[in-house]
């Protein structure tokens, strides 16, 4: 799949979920769904590429399911039917794993927990701040009023490239 591909979709979704929030910023997800499959169903030059990103979701789902863990009667992670994610896009059947896999599976386990924790360490000390000047601070009852006069934020004109919001009107640009 593109990148041209992945924009036109993200775009599409991002605009369907500020379509649907509620006035109090909540966007239901089925609701969400339930819109984006009627968005989906207009623009049918992007159903191939919708499909491939459930397909994506899909074989990730798999992935998930079939990861190792561990069970209760034996105690172990072994079952046949799980499988080592060796990274790369490679995933390998349990039962079918070599020690060179086990070695493999074993490193990005450790790089995955260590990046896991690093995000999980960042987002509860914003919690934390923002928790503190929410207290600190009782007129704001929304964040984006408190981060502008508390932690002045200012949206850079570079923000929407870089995250990936793109500020386009039509598909064909894209």
């Amino acid at each position: 799949m593109t990148h041209i591909s992945n924009d036109a979709l993200r775009k599409l979704v991002l605009e369907v979920a500020r379509r649907i929030t509620t006035d109090r910023g909540r966007i239901h997800t089925d609701e969400l769904q339930s819109e984006l499959a009627k968005e989906l169903a207009q623009h049918e030059d992007l159903l191939p590429m919708a499909l491939a990103k459930g397909c994506q979701g899909l074989i990730r789902d798999m992935g998930d399911r079939h990861s190792p863990r561990r069970h209760r009667k034996s105690g172990g992670l072994y079952h046949p039917d799980s499988v080592l994610k060796l990274g790369n896009g490679i995933w390998v059947w349990m039962k079918d794993a070599t020690p060179t896999d086990i070695t493999q599976w074993g490193r990005v386990c450790s790089r995955n927990a260590v990046r896991i924790l690093t995000s999980e360490a960042e987002t509860q000390q914003y919690i934390a701040d923002r928790t503190d000047a929410f207290r600190a601070h009782p007129g704001f009852e929304r964040l984006a009023s408190l981060e502008e006069a508390v932690f002045h934020y200012q949206q850079d004109t570079l923000d929407d490239e870089v995250d990936g919001f793109l500020d386009t009107d039509d598909y064909d640009e894209l």
